[in-house]
């Protein structure tokens, strides 16, 4: 009876407002990959998992983005057409072999990967090497990516988002940088079954492939598949490529998109940044962002669409790259509330600079970001881009074992540091496709007070947001000058009425 008292009373006194602290973050345990080198250079790494019997194999080729002008889209149709046939083996042939033994394949311009029963691990292996290492490109093949193409191109043009993913790409980057090129229906034309041929010499070799093996198999039995059907895989010199690394505008720069009948506004505030991959402030880049608009408890979220109603949602990226990333915060909103949304917009992005998040903020922010890499380790690929990762960045054995340890460690001052790093609302595009006569109201928000004017393409069209105030200007005019000579011939003709009446 005591002990039954006596846990009533310390019942009594819990105070549940009062937030359980969480555990101290262990290390993660992910199997340790083991690794070994062909003599042509070709990188392979092992993780064995057998706890099913399933097995991984992803190929990933290091290439350097380049431009290629009059032919912009090759590397686009290469990821369409590589793949589908080899010397020995039409389009279906490959297809059955792949289905026969129930396994999954895919093939781009920058990777590939086959997965199924580890049975079967020896037949696809075999296939994939034929694919990968035995190519043929056809004119036939050639000609439906290309209408594919065309097609997207075309439906891309009257979609707001998809126009937004292009001119935005084009506005930070340039024309003239990889990342900002873009391809037309006549650049995609004027591709050739050549340029496939010359794509594959230039850019696929072993020396510029990692190959990741995860799941049931034995470094042994990887060694003896990869040796067998990789060892004669011939190198060669793979170009690399520098160019200009593009910069945030100095002073905020505001971009309009005309969309003929768009019932909403699609905004992009953006501009390009110096964030690669697991750099040193990867971790609280990520978790500041993640604050500020990584999904429905985010900031933008909560602002746009819960206090205001503009938006169905607004996020935000901080997109790591081997070259130059970008930061972005992004939303559809109602036509009449464009300029409203980006105030708001710029608000947030000001407020994370100036104003120190909660230890509230913090702990939800490491809750959901620890959560999310927990589940992501059931994936093979996850493992598969560790090991790349470790290679590719020269990141410690432990770093994403070590991963939740880094997460928790995080303090306010880190993220407070990493927004001040990387969100710069006053050096950033402005972009807005949409209807042009809500184009002035967004004036206020750039450093010269004008509104660039493009097309899809990122060509400067002959409106601005002087022109188009002005053709509201002189319709306006015309109105009152048409109505003044309305009632002028209105008394003109009461006149001459009455001096008819009078002679009469």
């Amino acid at each position: 009876m005591f002990a039954i008292c006596t846990g009533f009373t310390n019942a009594q006194t819990l105070d549940r407002s009062i937030q359980p602290k969480p555990a101290p973050a262990n290390e993660i345990k992910i199997k340790s990959d083991q690794t070994f080198t062909l003599g042509n250079g070709l990188k392979v790494f092992v993780v064995e998992d057998h706890k099913l019997p399933k097995v991984y194999f992803s190929f990933r080729f290091d290439i350097d983005s380049k431009t290629y002008g009059e032919k912009a889209g090759i590397s686009e149709i290469f990821s369409s057409v590589a793949g589908k046939a080899t010397t020995s083996k039409t389009k279906s042939e490959i297809n059955k072999s792949f289905d026969l033994i129930g396994a999954n394949f895919e093939f781009s311009s920058t990777a590939g990967f086959v997965s199924g029963l580890s049975k079967y691990r020896s037949k696809m292996i075999e296939l994939f090497a034929d694919v990968l290492l035995n190519p043929v490109f056809t004119d036939e093949e050639l000609d439906l990516a290309k209408n594919q193409t065309i097609s997207a191109l075309a439906y891309m043009s009257r979609d707001p988002k998809q126009m937004m993913s292009v001119i935005s790409r084009i506005l930070m980057y340039g024309k003239n940088h990889p990342k900002g090129e873009m391809f037309t229906g006549e650049t995609i034309k004027k591709i050739t079954v050549d340029d496939m041929n010359e794509y594959y010499k230039t850019f696929i070799a072993p020396n510029k492939t990692r190959l990741v093996i995860v799941g049931d198999i034995t470094l042994a039995e990887a060694k003896t598949e990869v040796e067998k059907y990789f060892k004669n895989w011939e190198k060669h010199e793979v170009p690399e490529y520098k160019y200009e690394q593009p910069k945030a505008p100095e002073k905020v720069r505001v971009a309009f998109v005309h969309k003929e009948g768009a019932v909403q506004s699609e905004i992009s505030i953006c501009y390009p940044v110096d964030y690669k991959y697991y750099n040193s402030d990867y971790f609280k880049a990520n978790l500041m962002t993640h604050i500020l608009g990584g999904g429905a408890s985010g900031r933008l979220f909560q602002n746009l669409r819960e206090a205001h109603g503009y938006t169905y949602g607004c996020y935000n990226e901080l997109a790591a790259d081997d070259v130059i990333g970008y930061y972005s915060a992004s939303a559809g909103v109602k036509n009449d509330v464009t300029d409203s949304a980006v105030s708001q917009i710029l608000f947030e992005m000001q407020r994370i600079i100036d104003t120190p998040i909660s230890e509230q903020d913090l702990a939800a922010a490491k809750a959901f970001t620890m959560g999310s890499f927990g589940r992501s380790l059931q994936n093979s690929g996850t493992i598969a881009n560790f090991a790349v990762a470790i290679d590719k960045y020269n990141l410690p054995a432990d770093y994403f074992k070590n991963y939740l340890k880094s997460i928790e460690a995080l303090t306010i001052r880190d993220i407070e540091e990493a927004a001040k790093k990387y969100i710069h609302p006053k050096n950033a595009w402005i972009i807005v496709v949409g209807d042009k006569k809500y184009a002035s109201n967004l004036k206020q928000f750039a450093s010269d007070g004008k509104i660039e004017f493009y097309d899809l393409y990122g060509n400067l069209t002959n409106e601005s947001s002087d022109s188009c105030d002005c053709t509201v200007y002189y319709l306006a005019v015309t109105v009152v000058v048409l109505f003044i000579i309305f009632i002028l011939m209105k008394r003109s003709a009461a006149k001459r009425k009455r001096k008819l009446e009078k002679y009469r």
